[in-house]
């Protein structure tokens, strides 16, 4: 990072922001306006007398926070607890802050959906220094009942989604560097200026809880199995499925939650928080030639199914947007419905995130789409590929090569029947991939019906 006060002048210029008001407000004062905060009455989720005042205490006493206490329930962390030493954050971060959030706001002023702006505003997400954990920690739990619990890393889907259950939102301490837009990893930039207005759209918040009690489904059922398994290969494949499942269930929160679009009055807006933390991406996804975007219906299963079955990379913008008609319909999409759509997408040829197949809604045609079929072609002729792309079309050739479970009716899983895979090329790819030139790709068809 750079020292040099010439130069933070200059970048804060560049955002319409004045260095001289990057200055974090004293511990005294925000200790005062904690107290004020913990005191509200005239809120959704009032804070009980005994567990404010041991939470304004503990903060007063200078020690860093680590996971909301204004609850009885907890979650373990485990090695990824972490927490947010407000006092050692450089004036470089803090302006990282401010010149991401300047540009934020003038994005999502434009393209983000009312909901969320009015969200936003009511936890004054913005400013020009990073926020004191403890404080909106507070103001989190009043509005929602979700709390924050910092982390040190990206963690396992697993432990992401058991804080939901219990409407924990994990979120990490640092700062990206100064003006970077788009980071491939949560930072403070992703998990509190993106995520914490969704928490006031209601049925985002519940589509997030639900991912939660529904990884707690998945692993319940594979604690039950494990506990009768009888040998060690046995134990890793019932393990190896619970994430499986897990993994299809993710790709529905990440179409939706992170990087979602709706239609609100005849235009598309923005709410998920993937896209919103990035000023770049917010206006790509609306605005761009570049991605294509599919209309969706989550409350019908073939609709569903088309997310939990699409593949991703986190690596660069998104190929594909799916937008919700309208927020309502995300009610659908209950703990026992995700486990559902999981089990199914778990025994289905899946889509890359350029595909567009037949039956598909679209409402903008990308730049990098491709037919579903044109990564098979694309794959024999040695064409060259992103590990999305390949990682879908050699999944999709080893099952449907072996043969399809007898309960899987393609023509019946989405809008329209996909495309037969030429004979040619499925035996091309047995011959290939009996060669050892696709070793290091895994298929984990979903077989054990007891799931």
């Amino acid at each position: 990072m750079t020292t040099d006060r010439t130069e933070l002048n200059t970048i804060a210029a560049r955002h319409g922001i004045s260095l001289t008001d990057v200055v974090p407000v004293a511990f005294e004062q925000r200790m005062v306006e904690l107290e004020r905060c913990l005191g509200r009455t005239d809120i959704p989720f009032p804070i009980a007398a005994d567990a404010g005042k041991q939470y304004l205490e503990t903060a007063r006493q200078g020690l860093p926070f680590a996971i909301g206490s204004l609850s009885e329930v907890m979650v373990d962390l485990g090695q990824y607890r972490n927490a947010q030493r407000y006092e050692d954050y450089t004036l470089e971060e803090h302006l990282s802050w401010a010149c991401l959030i300047a540009e934020q706001q003038r994005t999502k002023s434009r393209y983000a959906c009312q909901e969320y702006l009015d969200g936003e505003a009511l936890f004054a997400i913005g400013g020009t220094t990073i926020p004191d954990f403890y404080l909106l920690n507070a103001r989190i739990y009043q509005q929602t009942g979700w709390q924050l619990a910092t982390v040190n890393m990206i963690i396992p889907a697993e432990l992401f989604f058991t804080c939901h259950s219990q409407r924990f939102f994990p979120v990490t301490t640092f700062m990206r560097p100064l003006e970077q837009d788009y980071l491939q990893e949560p930072d403070i930039g992703h998990d509190v200026a993106g995520h914490v207005a969704t928490f006031t759209i209601p049925v985002v918040a519940q589509v997030m809880r639900n991912h939660g009690v529904a990884r707690n489904m998945i692993y319940d059922r594979r604690d039950e199995l494990l506990a009768s398994a009888s040998d060690a290969a046995q134990q890793a494949s019932i393990r190896a499925r619970a994430d499986e499942l897990l993994l299809y269930a993710e790709r529905i929160y990440w179409f939706t939650v992170e990087f979602g679009l709706v239609m609100q009055r005849g235009e598309l807006r923005a709410f998920g928080a993937g896209i919103l933390s990035s000023p770049g991406e917010t206006k790509y996804s609306i605005d761009s030639p570049k991605p294509t975007r599919l209309l969706i219906d989550p409350s019908q299963d073939s609709d569903l199914l088309r997310l939990a079955t699409t593949d991703y990379l986190i690596s660069e913008f998104q190929k594909t947007y799916f937008v919700t008609e309208k927020f309502e319909l995300l009610e659908s999409l209950t703990p026992e419905r995700i486990v559902a759509i999981a089990k199914r997408a778990a025994k289905l040829p899946h889509f890359s995130w350029r595909d567009v197949a037949p039956g598909d809604t679209v409402l903008n045609f990308g730049e990098a789409a491709i037919s579903t079929s044109e990564k098979y072609l694309r794959l024999i002729s040695q064409q060259p590929l992103d590990d999305c792309v390949t990682r879908t079309a050699i999944r999709n050739l080893r099952m449907i090569g072996r043969g399809l479970q007898a309960d899987v009716d393609l023509d019946r899983c989405w809008r329209a029947p996909m495309v037969a895979i030429p004979t040619a090329i499925l035996e091309w790819f047995r011959r290939v991939d009996a060669e050892g030139q696709f070793s290091s790709q895994v298929l984990r068809p979903l077989s054990n019906e007891t799931w």
